[in-house]
């Protein structure tokens, strides 16, 4: 059927650019996203233990896949090798936002300390990469040894150790943290999971 003033092509082409402009506007609703300075260093393991009560858990099906750790409004405050030692990335955030593991991974640290404040490292083995969640509101709701899925939560922001605002410090560690590895810049992969997260 064709309309008055259009010719066969654009009738054909019609039901493709709806389905484009349909698949944009799911594409903005499922993406959802929005500096600053956050003092922060690193930490060295050995704080308190502590155990969670709750383990809430949002699985995903790929076992590649890697999401945003922040999946609430964000943006990033100073970077790796900002000074004091920082080994890693502020992701700022307002206090209470769910932080969620970033990948499929084990729960190899939880503590406090004087700089981290409660923090946590996860463990992603096949990758042999670890990451640290620094500056938790409080505990993690994971426990010790716990395996987690990306976009499982894990805590939540806060402002605890030697923070000024409410911030995830996040470290990326090849190899083991604090235990033979080094601390690379999570920038480049903070903003590739960030894209599409």
């Amino acid at each position: 059927m064709q309309t008055v003033g259009s010719d066969k092509r654009s009738s054909v082409a019609a039901p493709k650019r709806v389905a484009v402009v349909l698949a944009c506007v799911l594409s903005v609703a499922l993406i959802g996203a929005t500096g600053a300075h956050a003092q922060t260093g690193g930490a060295a393991p050995g704080g308190t233990s502590t155990t969670p009560t709750t383990t809430p858990t949002t699985p995903t099906t790929s076992p590649y896949t890697q999401v945003f750790p922040v999946p609430g409004a964000h943006s990033f405050g100073d970077g790796f090798g900002a000074g004091r030692g920082h080994r890693g990335a502020d992701i700022m955030a307002a206090c209470g936002e769910p932080l969620v593991s970033i990948s499929w991974a084990r729960v190899v640290y939880i503590g406090t300390h004087r700089r981290a404040g409660n923090y946590m490292v996860l463990r992603y083995k096949k990758l042999k990469q670890d990451y640290a969640y620094m500056h938790l509101a409080g505990p993690p709701v994971v426990r010790m040894k716990q395996k987690v899925a990306p976009g499982q939560l894990v805590g939540y922001v806060g402002d605890t150790g030697n923070a000024s605002t409410c911030h995830l410090h996040f470290e990326l560690w090849v190899g083991r943290w604090y235990r033979g590895g080094r601390a690379v810049d999570p920038m480049p992969h903070l903003l590739n999971w960030d894209s599409y997260s």
